[in-house]
């Protein structure tokens, strides 16, 4: 982390922030110190201050990158799509990105499961004809993520319930 921060000049950050102590604690460190650089190499408009700035970063990008490939092959859905692109809606696009669970390995290359980006496109479909407030899309984002985490058999048992009141 030392590494990170000395090379985006903005000293070193509390040990809290160093991967030993965030693994410790419980959090994982999702991107490597390679990725983090990489991405922040990208960003000329916002100034990246944090190991959590750096991973929003990531995130916004991984999301950005995945609905253009997609708009690119199915067309039909670009005109929808352009409500989260222009003007760019970057808290939105950071949370579809966590939806879709990028991960680096050492060397910064980013890995991802199918099914984890089929859900970020299909709640960026929903979030773009919805075209909530910032505030109600980052909750239905983050309900989505939370509902993906929960085992199919828990799902099914939530459903019926429901249907059932």
């Amino acid at each position: 982390m030392r590494a990170y921060a000395q090379s985006r000049g903005l000293g070193v950050f509390s040990e809290a922030d160093s991967n030993e102590v965030a693994q410790r604690r419980g959090r994982r460190v999702v991107f490597s110190d390679e990725a983090l650089q990489g991405a922040s190499s990208f960003s000329y408009a916002r100034h990246v201050g944090s190991r959590r700035g750096a991973q929003d970063l990531v995130y916004r990008m991984f999301a950005l990158a995945v609905i253009e490939h997609y708009c690119e092959a199915f067309p039909e859905t670009t005109e929808s799509l352009e409500w989260l692109l222009r003007p760019r809606r970057h808290s939105l696009l950071s949370e579809l990105g966590r939806i879709a669970q990028p991960r680096s390995d050492h060397n910064g290359e980013l890995r991802w499961r199918e099914k984890d980006v089929a859900l970020m496109i299909a709640t960026a479909l929903e979030i773009a004809e919805a075209q909530p407030s910032t505030k109600d899309g980052v909750a239905i984002i983050r309900q989505r993520r939370k509902d993906s985490r929960q085992p199919s058999s828990r799902r099914r048992e939530d459903v019926s319930l429901r249907l059932v009141e």
